[in-house]
């Protein structure tokens, strides 16, 4: 399962949006916690940069999207299709990049950097067509396919109007 799998599924499958966010969570952090399990100690010296990349990997997309999202009072599915490969980045209002940032006590930057991350992750399959990059939707297409209740929309539109400054 990788984020352009994602993507192309709930483009197919609006009506399961929750659903396919929720299970991508759930196989991406069992991914994310064997490879984990399976790196080696290294005393190679990581940039801080990096660390706070990480940090926003985690918490957007892995083993911390849980309490992030209960924290912020939107469901966990929702972060987990913040990523570059499924939303266009530039679509997402910067209010909500600051918002993120504030929260995750990190730069703008090193969130936008966590969304551009790929997974890692190599993928094998067989196909009868020739493989091609499906593009990213615009971030309003995916909120109004993110199935938010009403709190969660309240919420999102907090976030959003959030300028970052608390």
């Amino acid at each position: 399962m990788s984020p352009a799998i994602l993507k192309a599924y709930l483009q197919r499958y609006p009506e399961y949006t929750q659903d396919l966010l929720a299970l991508f969570n759930e196989l991406s952090m069992s991914d994310l916690q064997l490879a984990e399990a399976s790196l080696p100690l290294e005393t190679k010296s990581v940039s801080a940069e990096t660390l706070r990349v990480q940090h926003v990997r985690q918490s957007l997309f892995g083993t911390g999207v849980r309490q992030f999202a209960r924290d912020l009072g939107l469901p966990r599915g929702f972060f987990t299709g913040l990523n570059a490969e499924v939303v266009h980045i530039a679509s997402m209002p910067t209010s909500l990049l600051k918002a993120l940032a504030n929260r995750l006590g990190v730069q703008m930057q090193d969130v936008i950097s966590g969304m551009q991350q790929g997974d890692g992750q190599a993928v094998a399959m067989k196909s009868e067509v020739k493989p091609s990059a499906i593009p990213a939707i615009e971030f309003q297409d995916y909120v109004e396919s993110a199935g938010l209740t009403k709190e969660e929309q309240r919420t999102l539109k907090a976030l959003l109007a959030d300028d970052g400054s608390d």
